[in-house]
């Protein structure tokens, strides 16, 4: 029986860590976002082409959001926040992708502006995964291409 037990803390421990952000750095979704998305010949981002997991929806938030507002949002209390959400507040130069299946937490992880930022209006609901196809524009900002993420 405690061997059991041991084995599905473990399990849970692994899932945990697979589909939660690993520190501040850029997600795996975010970096196939950036790579489609510098493309030339992309004209469209499927989100759902890029996960693996379950969802039916996503959330963003904005930089600068802080971690107790993300836990609060997604139902994470003192011991597991941490675990869950591993920066204090979404970097300057990021959001993060909150996406859910149901009520349950899915998928979290950091998306660098860089590989695109999504040109979305807020929205408390969050964002069907049906309706996450988004045009790829590309611009000039400066010396650098700015690639914007907007709903088809």
């Amino acid at each position: 029986m405690h061997q059991r037990v041991r084995l599905v803390t473990l399990v849970v421990a692994t899932l945990l860590a697979a589909c939660s952000e690993l520190g501040n750095d850029t997600g795996q979704i975010s970096q196939r976002i950036g790579d489609l998305a510098r493309n030339p010949d992309t004209k469209e981002v499927r989100l759902a082409e890029l996960t693996s997991f379950g969802w039916d929806r996503f959330f963003i938030f904005k930089p600068g959001t802080k971690r107790e507002e993300i836990c609060d949002f997604i139902g994470a209390k003192r011991p597991s926040c941490g675990r869950v959400i591993r920066y204090e507040s979404v970097p300057q130069t990021h959001v993060a992708l909150v996406f859910g299946l149901g009520n349950q937490l899915t998928h979290t992880e950091l998306h660098a502006l860089a590989n695109g930022r999504f040109n979305l209006p807020p929205s408390e609901g969050g964002y069907p995964k049906e309706a996450a196809i988004f045009k790829v524009r590309r611009a000039l900002s400066g010396t650098q291409p700015e690639v914007w993420l907007e709903p088809q």
